[in-house]
């Protein structure tokens, strides 16, 4: 079965959001990225290739090289994606919103605390 990216990406936001919170910073990343990666698997046929990422029609993780301080805050990294910024805190919790401002999804970490910008 092959889904348009905002149908994947509805059931990535649901899943992650469904998902036991992380409760820290490495644990959320790599739920972030097994969440992603599972629903890429489940609903493409498009195969793992990170060096495609911009042609291939996959969405794949954050990676390192997309990482941006966020001012005032070294509890929490901003991730940039093409049409998404993704904040990550020490403690697990995520954050993600569309460049428009749309919240899609809004988790706590682990201790119950969310991402406050």
């Amino acid at each position: 079965m092959h889904l348009d990216k905002a149908k994947r990406l509805a059931i990535f936001s649901e899943r992650l959001a469904a998902a036991e919170p992380a409760g820290t910073f490495q644990d959320a990343m790599a739920l972030i990225a097994a969440t992603l990666n599972g629903v890429e698997d489940e609903f493409t046929s498009i195969e793992f290739d990170p060096a495609q990422w911009q042609s291939d029609g996959r969405m794949y993780p954050p990676h390192e090289d997309s990482a941006r301080d966020v001012p005032g805050r070294e509890d929490v990294t901003r991730f940039r994606s093409v049409r998404h910024n993704i904040w990550v805190s020490t403690y697990g919790a995520i954050l993600i919103r569309t460049l428009d401002g749309e919240q899609l999804l809004d988790t706590p970490g682990r201790n119950g605390r969310k991402v406050e910008l």
